[in-house]
C-alpha cells in the first residue's frame, strides 16, 4: 500500500473507529513529565510528543504477574487435567513450595507496577486458556482464565520498542515450543509505531537496529511531520485498518516524502548517546574480559533488578502457586530477574551464580554474545535508553559497553 497522511487533528476520530474491533491504547501524559499507554477518553489527549512510555508495551503482552489458572481442592489425593490420566503434581500446599521467589506478595505490593496488575479475569488480553469456568472438569477443580473480548491496538509505540516485541514473540516461539498465552496477543494485536523525531539523551537505538524508523515489526508506521502524520502501510491488518476510515486518510505528495526523508536526516544525527556494540559483543563473546573487571563493575550493582523490569527484550519469569483460600490456588506467572541471587539457586540449595559478579557476566553474555545472536537472530539491546535512566550503578547497556571499550583493550 503507498504511503498515506493523515491531518493530526483527525486521528482522534482513527482510533474510534478502530474501537469497533481492537481494544485501543495510547500514549497519555501522567503528571508532568511521565507517559504511560491507556485507554481512550474524551478527558486526555492522545500524546504524540514524548520519548518513551515509562514501561515498555510488553507489559501489556507479558504482564509482572499473571493467573494462569485456579485450582480447587488441591490438597486432595490427587489432580488431573482435563482429558488426562496423569497427576499434575498441585497436591503440595503453598508452604511445601522448594524454592521461595521473592515475589510471592500481592499485585498491589510488587516492586515494580507496571500499570496492569488487574486479575486475569478483568486483563483486556487473553491467556491462552480461554475455556469458561463451566467448561472446566469440576472434579479436577481447575479453573481456566476469561477470554478476551478484543484483541489490542496500540498506537504510538516507539520504534525500539516495537523491535522488543519482535524479538520476544521470537523468544516464545522458539525451541520447540509456543507459548500460546503470549504469542496469542502479540499476534492479534494491531501494532501502530510512532517513528521518533527527537531522541532523548538515553536513547541510542541508531546503534542497535532498533530505531528510530523501522522496515519490519509494525504494520503501521506513523511518521510526524508537523499538522500531519505520514503513514507507512506494510501488513494486511494495516491495510484493513486504514481502509476503515479510507475517508480520513490521503495519498501522500511528492512534498510528503520529501519532509520525510529531511526529517530522517535530521534525527539520525542528534543522538548524543553512543554504544560500542560490535566491540562489546565480541570481546563478550571471546571472554576476553578480565574476571577482576566482573568483580569491580558488580560491587555498583544494586540488586534491585530494574534494569531487566524495563527492558523491552527481558522475559525472565518464574511461576508460583499462591494461596487465596483454605483449598484453593492461584497458578501465577511473575516476572523474575537473573540479577537475583535466587534466580539460579537450586532445589539442593546450590547456587552456581551466588557471587554477584557471575550474575552480572551471566546478564551481559545473554544480551550481547555471538552464542545468544546467533539463537535470536540479533542482540538483546533495542537502544530504548530505560535502562540507562533506571541503574543506579551505572550497569546499563550502553555504559557498561563504554567501560568494556575504554578498560579492556
Amino acid at each position: 500500500m503507498r504511503p498515506m497522511t493523515i491531518p493530526k487533528p483527525d486521528l482522534p476520530a482513527f482510533l474510534a473507529v478502530l474501537t469497533g474491533s481492537y481494544l485501543v491504547l495510547a500514549p497519555r501524559r501522567v503528571g508532568e513529565s511521565d507517559v504511560v499507554f491507556s485507554e481512550l477518553d474524551d478527558d486526555t489527549p492522545v500524546e504524540l510528543d514524548f520519548v518513551n512510555t515509562v514501561a515498555p508495551p510488553k507489559t501489556l503482552f507479558f504482564p509482572s504477574r499473571e493467573t494462569l489458572f485456579h485450582i480447587e481442592g488441591a490438597r486432595r489425593p490427587s489432580l488431573h487435567l482435563p482429558g488426562s490420566s496423569v497427576a499434575t503434581g498441585l497436591e503440595a500446599s503453598a508452604s511445601e513450595s522448594p524454592v521461595s521467589t521473592g515475589l510471592e506478595a500481592s499485585a498491589s505490593e510488587s516492586p515494580v507496577s507496571t500499570g496492569l496488575e488487574a486479575s486475569a479475569s478483568e486483563s483486556p488480553v487473553s491467556t491462552g486458556l480461554e475455556s469458561s469456568a463451566s467448561e472446566s472438569s469440576v472434579s479436577t477443580g481447575l479453573q481456566a482464565s476469561a477470554p478476551a473480548d478484543k484483541p489490542l491496538a496500540i498506537f504510538g509505540m516507539r520504534s525500539c520498542d516495537a523491535t522488543g516485541m519482535a524479538f520476544l514473540e521470537r523468544f516464545f516461539a522458539g525451541r520447540g515450543f509456543e507459548d500460546d498465552t503470549i504469542l496469542a496477543r502479540i499476534r492479534a494485536a494491531l501494532t501502530m509505531t510512532l517513528a521518533c523525531h527527537a531522541p532523548g539523551p538515553d536513547c541510542f537505538c541508531v546503534c542497535c537496529e532498533g530505531g528510530p524508523w523501522l522496515t519490519s515489526a509494525f504494520d503501521i508506521q506513523f511518521s510526524d511531520l508537523g499538522d500531519r502524520l505520514l503513514a507507512d502501510v506494510r501488513t494486511a491488518k494495516g491495510e484493513a485498518a486504514v481502509g476503515a476510515a479510507s475517508t480520513l486518510f490521503s495519498p501522500a505528495a511528492s512534498e510528503d516524502l520529501d519532509a520525510w526523508s529531511r526529517q530522517v536526516a535530521k534525527v539520525d544525527v542528534a543522538f548524543e548517546r553512543r554504544s560500542y556494540i560490535a566491540g562489546g559483543t565480541k570481546r563478550i563473546s571471546l571472554g576476553q574480559i578480565p574476571q577482576a573487571k566482573w568483580e569491580e563493575w558488580a560491587e555498583d550493582c544494586q540488586d534491585c533488578g530494574g534494569c531487566c523490569f524495563v527492558c523491552p527484550t527481558c522475559s525472565c519469569f518464574t511461576v508460583t502457586d499462591r494461596q487465596t483460600g483454605d483449598d484453593s490456588f492461584d497458578r501465577e506467572r511473575v516476572w523474575d530477574a537473573c540479577l537475583y541471587e535466587g534466580f539460579t539457586r537450586e532445589a539442593s540449595g546450590h547456587n552456581p551464580r551466588a557471587a554477584k559478579a557471575e550474575r552480572l557476566k551471566r546478564r551481559f553474555f545473554h544480551k550481547m554474545s555471538y552464542q545468544y545472536i546467533d539463537v535470536m537472530g540479533r542482540h538483546g539491546c533495542v537502544g530504548c535508553g530505560r535502562c540507562v535512566a533506571t541503574c543506579m550503578g551505572g550497569l546499563d547497556i550502553s555504559t557498561l559497553l563504554t567501560r568494556i571499550h575504554d578498560e579492556c583493550h
